[in-house]
């Protein structure tokens, strides 16, 4: 089995949404790999793309961002204040936000189904039953699909069209 090679990183800014999206699947695609690693990930591609929409809003973002340590929940309430952010992402990345920390901060958490149906976002049917099937051989797998569905809808608010 041929070891896959880790994704260039890209600039979120100028990449298309072609190129977002197959640097997302190529860190999260790892059939092999833990939840864990799929949720921390998947948060660091969510987090990158809310920088991304909170600097296309600011004058001066490298002044904002190189000179403060801004958390992922300051970063979400800010993309929330400036309108670049839905409720329904906010709440999304919030709860992804939560199972990273329970991660961090408890050894023995085990992830649940329940905490992954709070990072659905206006699935269609497909993603639902795919979603469904997952679910049905546990968290673990179920984990992978979830944070890919969410990233392709955080993808979304940098490339509305998909271009």
């Amino acid at each position: 089995m041929r070891a896959r090679r880790k994704p260039r990183a890209i600039n979120f800014d100028t990449a298309t949404h072609e190129e977002l999206d197959n640097y997302g699947m190529g860190l999260l695609a790892l059939d092999d790999a833990p939840e864990l690693s799929k949720v921390l990930r998947g948060h660091l591609l969510i987090e990158r793309t809310i920088e991304t929409s909170i600097a296309r809003k600011l004058e001066k973002p490298k002044k904002f961002f190189d000179n403060h340590r801004v958390t992922f929940e300051m970063k979400v309430d800010l993309a929330d204040a400036l309108g670049v952010l839905p409720a329904p992402y906010v709440s999304a990345a919030k709860a992804l936000n939560h199972i990273r920390n329970a991660y961090a901060h408890r050894e023995d958490h085990k992830l649940s189904i329940e905490e992954l149906n709070a990072l659905k976002i206006k699935w269609v049917p497909i993603q639902e039953q795919a979603y469904a099937v997952a679910s049905a051989k546990g968290p673990e797998e179920a984990a992978g699909l979830a944070v890919i569905f969410l990233n392709w809808s955080f993808l979304r608010l940098l490339h509305p069209s998909g271009s």
